[in-house]
């Protein structure tokens, strides 16, 4: 049993931990996203002519959004000293009130904090957000969880095409730099012992990936049977022939303790909405992909779609009687169409295996992120969307922007 002072000691460091991890991400999300803010340490307010006595450890300024603030409380636990937060926060709104330039106040914790603590957090971010109780705190959120909030803020007036492109490569290096996080593996290996003196922005998602594959973590004091010794992760994939960009986002190699070696190469979709474009590419290559003669009428009937660029045109030409044919023929290919456009499979334009995707990551949003096997999504994908799609598909059928007759575009479902 440790002693009092050794207890302490232990917390204290976890929470000094906490706070350099959080002080971490901001700075990272301040350099690599160029994002309009800045952000002041050690904030305190007072009252008029008092002691400047109301603290909170970060303060961010959107300097796109008037200069609205949000202030950050770090914590490494969610006990008693809660209402001490609320009591800052409560006085700091009222020092606001006349100017209201504070527009959110969050306890944030780390992402790799004990699963006891972590259902503290969302107890009583639960309790925030009910009729029930009165708080003046905004939430609870996980440093990771943080990071999406503000982007999401910063880019909430960007146009959508050029909004999802920085999002969406903000969360290829992140998951990037997760894998080769190494306080992500010593956790990982014996989180027992690290914890205090360890803390991680990612840990929450790295330990999905690693389960996902089939390595299992350490429990309670007992080091992990797959200790990790090293991982490589890139996010610089070859571009598919004649150009274009893979289905792979990310790949990575892991080697374990016992010298076995996984590599695994990721598909990364981030998207709030409930379709999303999957692909978009010249029929000819579908036609390849699904090993269809073309001359075979199924061929022809793609060839058509892409010509007129969505069904109802398809309808409305000489050539309406194809999607009689397009109705009959494509269900039968509906895994070989799964595997084309999500992950690449059998495109004619791969020139190295590292372009097909075997595993997919979903972050839907800030709190919420799934992470897949290829075999196992597609399973997953085909029983719940088989009957939404177009043409007995489970995609939506239609042309890019500006595109029309010369390329063709498919849009998946999510189950945001």
């Amino acid at each position: 049993m440790l002693s009092v002072g050794e207890y302490q000691r232990r917390k204290n460091e976890s929470g000094a931990k906490a706070n350099e991890t959080l002080e971490s991400m901001l700075e990272d999300l301040k350099i690599n996203t160029n994002l309009n803010i800045s952000i002041e340490k050690n904030y305190v307010k007072g009252y008029l002519g008092m002691d400047r006595q109301f603290k909170m450890d970060y303060c961010i300024v959107f300097h796109d959004f008037d200069d609205k603030q949000w202030l950050l409380k770090s914590t490494n636990s969610i006990r008693d000293r809660i209402y001490g937060t609320e009591f800052f926060a409560q006085n700091i709104r009222i020092i606001d009130s006349h100017t209201k330039q504070v527009e959110s106040i969050f306890v944030v914790v780390p992402d790799s904090m004990p699963e006891k603590e972590y259902a503290n957090a969302k107890r009583y971010s639960t309790k925030i957000h009910s009729n029930k109780y009165k708080s003046f705190l905004t939430d609870i959120v996980t440093i990771g969880e943080l990071r999406d909030l503000i982007i999401n803020k910063c880019m909430t007036n960007t146009p959508q095409g050029i909004r999802a492109n920085i999002i969406g490569k903000d969360a290829e290096s992140r998951v990037a730099q997760l894998l080769v996080d190494e306080n992500n593996w010593h956790l990982w290996n014996d989180y027992e012992s690290c914890r205090h003196n360890l803390k991680s922005d990612t840990y929450l998602l790295f330990k999905k990936i690693m389960t996902t594959i089939g390595a299992t973590p350490c429990l309670n004091d007992k080091p992990s049977p797959n200790s990790i010794v090293k991982i490589e992760a890139t996010t610089n994939i070859p571009k598919l022939k004649g150009g274009g960009y893979p289905k792979t986002d990310v790949s990575f190699s892991i080697t374990f303790e016992n010298s076995n070696i996984q590599t695994h190469n990721i598909t990364i979709k981030k998207t709030a909405r409930k379709r999303v474009s999957i692909h978009e590419g010249d029929v000819a290559d579908l036609i390849k992909a699904l090993s269809l003669d073309p001359d075979n009428q199924l061929a022809h009937a793609l060839s058509a779609f892409q010509k007129y660029g969505s069904k109802s045109k398809l309808e409305e030409s000489t050539e309406s009687y194809l999607i009689a044919v397009l109705d009959k023929e494509l269900p039968q290919y509906n895994v070989e169409l799964v595997k084309f456009a999500l992950f690449g499979v059998n495109s004619p334009r791969i020139t190295d295996k590292l372009q097909i995707a075997d595993c997919i990551l979903l972050l839907s949003n800030s709190t919420d992120s799934s992470f897949w096997l290829r075999d196992e999504y597609m399973n997953y994908y085909l029983e719940s969307f088989e009957s939404k799609g177009q043409f007995g598909t489970p995609f939506q059928w239609t042309y890019p922007s500006k595109k029309r007759g010369t390329r063709f575009q498919l849009k998946g479902f999510t189950t945001n």
